[in-house]
């Protein structure tokens, strides 16, 4: 408590400081500034313009508010150069004067009418932002503006980035959900909200946010973040995410207005989406011509009934059948899953932004987003024991005491995020100050009961184990006869994870120059706490003990054919329970069902963690810009301070509670980071870049804390190991890029990466072998996480985007996005040597082809994701791969008038599903398909 008091004291000094700086006068001087604002006719902000004074090497970049700041100016008459792709340049003489700052705001003339007679649209206006806050950058990193993102039919986040050279995305509920980086572990990307870090809530204790609960209409940009500067967070191995909320940007109500209905296959349901947004400058002043005061208010609401449908065989046992083939693997536990899900996402932000004078500045921004699924799943499993399972010699599994299944789950996640900052900077002559503070706060609620029938002994048979629709049939029709089943148990799995990150920085850079030469060098502190916590506020299960004749499935009869077109109509589902009634029996007969309080207790106290990191940081980098060379280098320093709690739970044979004693892990760790960083103009419109860097990635929070999570109903068995440490990398990074007149870019960059103690995910079937007490969880799957050796990580990204109005004729309206990545891997792990990492696919790509006339626009997206590994086993046959997946979107829309535009699209038009296998291609682990989804609707602006 002592330690959060004296964390929260030093942040708020800091905070209190930044207020007091900015309201500072301006110090007398001798020397001048320029400040102003960079707009295009309409009065729109254009980020990542060059500002340079004429025949030197100063400048400066305008920022996503189109503004910019020149100090240190000597006196007098200096011809201003301002360069924006798609806008005619800029050079005209101002007058400096001594000890004042010059406002100077510009507007900039469009040459995208040269596009041979193309309309310009909000893609290519989209495309001019974010190639030239790009190409102006001093690190590696891609931009993706709202215009562009607009440009794809994402709804969310991750579905946006999966269009970007080198991301990979995990899926959940038929939306991209978690970003990988560069065929890296998602814990080695930072998400970030104004550039801090949201902290994660997954199940699992993962630090990655999920980003399905984010919708893309309440952001202005992201950056997706290759290579780390110093003044950014070091624990990335992979990079950053970085999303950006919109600030107000014209003295003009910007408003718009989105509307759109639409349907989803897989269910037969309706979706709905509805976005508004408004953001308008006041108080204009001849010092502030473009307001004082800035207003924006961006909201989004998404509702859809979706679901999936799930085929799974997760356990497969090896076994010699003394048939002279040896031990082989085969699958004891086959489960088919029909889903019914009602998602609901929320999204609202604000920002309000105040200049004191042209020197001062505060933004205050708030954003919450919310993410809602409630499900009903329907499950059948059948389980083969494997001691009494045969094999004939034409390969089919034959045992005379199998076990099926038939289950009943509603579940509701609540998965919510609310992000608060408070921003500010003060430009004296050659100094500026700017810092902040922010806090993040993200909660993940989980509310589920599952209801389960079981059979006794019955026949079952496999007469195929290679394929995606294995099946265990037998005389008995254990999947249909509901006389075979009884009720058996019930489980309550509720669950919390919380995270919090409250951060404090503030930063001092200073311009100087070295011989002709503009520099400046960059110095900053930063104090973060970071706390991930989650526990089950409540648990139970019970074995129903009641008389078998009322506890018979046919008591409880559901559809006699729930879904005879499942996995796109591959499988039949069969016979369903009655939720209702299965229920009502439970609430109407608690004596039926025995409470095991110890038992209970057990998977209360083992899922508990508290963790908190206190990390205090500081760096200093110092930048040069010769005349066609940009040259930075810096050295970062982080200091960790750890602090975990958990349960040490030991259990009798059956299961039940013995004791159960707080553990706690406290430690510190020190991380020193060089950087350097360069920049080459090799034309006007070609750069290169290179990169040398370190990083680290800390592990993920449920695999630090020393705790043990047991399922029961799933028979899974979950250790944490709070002696992994943090993985280290050393990073090289180089590209060339080539801008095109056309708003478009032809780039290729190569990246290496040697990771020493990387963190990998294991997963093995228990013997009773393993540790202490592993006897009572025979058969059950095993995950912990353990450091390997060392792990290289070397790839090439290629990207390419032109509008073709080189072509004659109508074929000048065609336009190409595509881009390539390719990555190797290789890890040592134990005894295990030249691995592919966890998470990396050997190729991803993107594809887009689009045709624009006179305001109307058809659009034909592909996504493809090569495979890569989920988990590793104990060997390669025990490794679980993702295979590849490719995706096919389109969209189209029509630009009634200059306010106007009607559109159509729609996603996964191939019904393309996921699919995990354990080691070869043949041997199924999970396959998901979730059908297409359409929507169409209206676009109003003005």
């Amino acid at each position: 408590m002592e330690r959060c008091t004296v964390h929260f004291f030093r942040c708020t000094c800091l905070v209190v400081l930044l207020l007091a700086i900015s309201l500072l006068p301006a110090t007398a001087q001798t020397k001048g500034v320029i400040r102003g604002k960079i707009v295009d006719e309409l009065g729109g902000a254009l980020p990542g313009a060059s500002v340079r004074i004429k025949g030197t090497t100063q400048g400066t970049v305008t920022n996503l508010t189109g503004d910019y700041t020149l100090s240190d100016l000597t006196p007098g008459t200096i011809h201003l150069e301002v360069f924006y792709m798609g806008f005619q340049p800029y050079d005209q003489p101002v007058t400096v004067t001594t000890g004042e700052t010059t406002v100077h705001n510009l507007t900039l003339a469009s040459t995208t009418t040269m596009l041979k007679g193309v309309t310009v649209t909000g893609i290519m206006e989209g495309q001019q932002k974010a190639l030239n806050q790009q190409r102006n950058a001093d690190n590696f990193k891609q931009i993706v503006s709202a215009d562009l993102m607009g440009r794809f039919p994402d709804l969310n986040v991750a579905e946006s980035l999966q269009r970007l050279p080198g991301v990979t995305i995990g899926r959940e509920q038929n939306e991209g959900s978690t970003v990988q980086l560069r065929g890296t572990p998602g814990n080695y990307t930072n998400i970030n909200m104004n550039g801090e870090q949201i902290m994660g809530t997954q199940e699992q204790g993962q630090r990655n946010a999920q980003l399905d609960l984010i919708p893309a209409n309440v952001l202005s940009s992201m950056e997706v973040v290759k290579t780390l500067t110093p003044d950014l967070d070091g624990d990335a191995i992979a990079g950053a995410i970085n999303m950006k909320t919109p600030t107000a940007v014209s003295l003009k109500p910007r408003i718009s207005i989105d509307l759109a209905a639409g349907y989803n296959k897989l269910r037969d349901k309706a979706n709905g989406i509805a976005n508004l947004s408004y953001n308008q400058r006041f108080f204009q002043t001849d010092k502030s011509p473009n307001g004082k005061l800035g207003l924006a208010l961006y909201g989004s609401y998404y509702r859809t009934n979706n679901g999936y449908d799930e085929i799974n065989a997760q356990v497969w046992q090896a076994k010699d059948f003394n048939d002279g083939q040896g031990s082989i693997l085969f699958p004891t536990d086959i489960r088919i899953v029909h889903l019914n899900n009602l998602r609901t996402r929320k999204g609202l932000t604000a920002t309000i932004d105040y200049s004191f004078n042209p020197t001062a500045s505060l933004v205050f921004n708030a954003t919450y987003t919310n993410l809602d699924n409630d499900a009903e799943r329907y499950r059948k499993r059948t389980r083969m024991q494997t001691a009494n399972t045969t094999r004939t010699a034409d390969g089919v599994y034959t045992t005379t005491r199998g076990r099926g299944y038939n289950e009943y789950l509603n579940r509701s996640i609540d998965n919510g995020n609310f992000n608060m900052s408070l921003e500010g900077e003060k430009q004296f002559s050659r100094l500026k100050l700017d810092g902040g503070l922010f806090y993040t706060k993200s909660l993940l609620e989980q509310t589920a009961n599952s209801y389960n029938y079981i059979t006794g002994n019955v026949p079952l048979t496999i007469s195929q184990i290679a394929g995606d629709y294995i099946q265990a049939t037998g005389s008995t029709d254990a999947k249909n006869n509901a006389s075979l089943y009884t009720y058996n148990t019930y489980e309550a799995n509720n669950y919390n994870s919380e995270g919090t990150n409250f951060v404090a920085r503030l930063n001092a850079t200073y311009n100087y120059k070295i011989g002709a030469n503009d520099a400046y060098v960059k110095a900053g502190f930063k104090l973060k706490r970071m706390h991930n916590k989650r526990y089950r506020p409540s648990y139970s299960t019970a074995t129903y003990a009641g008389p078998a004749a009322a506890g018979n499935l046919t008591n409880f009869l559901g559809e006699a054919e729930l879904d005879d077109q499942l996995l796109d109509n591959n499988l039949t589902f069969g016979r369903a329970v009655n939720g209702d009634a299965t229920i009502a029996f439970l609430t109407n007969n608690p004596s039926y069902f025995p409470a095991n309080p110890l038992g209970n207790q057990v998977a209360v106290d083992t899922y508990f963690y508290d963790a908190e990191e206190n990390v205090t940081s500081g760096y200093v980098m110092n930048r040069i810009q010769f005349r066609k060379v940009m040259l930075l280098a810096g050295l970062r320093v982080e200091r960790t301070g750890v602090d975990y709690n958990a349960r040490l739970v030991n259990q009798d044979a059956n299961g039940n509670l013995t004791s159960s004693v707080p553990t706690n892990a406290v430690y510190t760790y020190t991380k020193f980071l060089p950087n350097v960083q360069t920049k080459f103009d090799l034309a006007p419109n070609t750069i290169a870049r290179a990169a040398l860097s370190f990083g680290y990635s800390r592990p993920n929070f449920n695999e630090l804390v020393p705790s043990r999570v047991v399922s029961i109903l799933n028979a899974t068995l979950t250790d944490g190991n709070p002696d992994l440490k943090p993985a280290g990398t050393t990073n090289y990074d180089v590209s060339i890029e080539h801008y095109l007149k056309n708003l478009g870019i032809l780039s290729v960059g190569g990246f290496y990466k040697h990771i020493t103690n990387f963190q990998y995910n294991s997963v093995v079937t228990l013997t009773g072998t393993e540790f202490p007490g592993a006897n009572n969880y025979l058969n059950y799957q095993y995950f912990k996480t353990y450091n390997g050796d060392d792990a290289t990580v070397y790839g090439l990204e290629v990207n390419a985007q032109t509008n073709l109005t080189f072509l004659p004729g109508f074929l000048k309206g065609f336009s190409l996005y595509a881009n390539y990545t390719y990555v190797y891997s290789k890890a040592d792990a134990q005894l295990r040597k030249g691995l592919r990492l966890p998470g990396q696919a050997d190729h991803t790509a993107n594809g887009s082809l689009s045709y624009t006339y006179k305001g109307f626009t058809v659009q034909g997206n592909v996504n493809y994701n090569g495979a890569y590994t989920v988990l590793l086993g104990v060997n390669d046959a025990n490794d679980v791969i993702r295979a590849e997946r490719v995706q096919l979107d389109a969209n189209a829309s029509y630009r009634i008038t200059k306010n106007l535009t009607v559109y159509a699209e729609g996603t996964n038009l191939l019904n393309a599903p996921q699919t995990d296998y354990l080691g070869i291609r043949s041997r199924l682990y999970t396959k998901q398909f979730y059908d297409y989804t359409g929507r169409a609707g209206f676009k109003y602006r003005f």
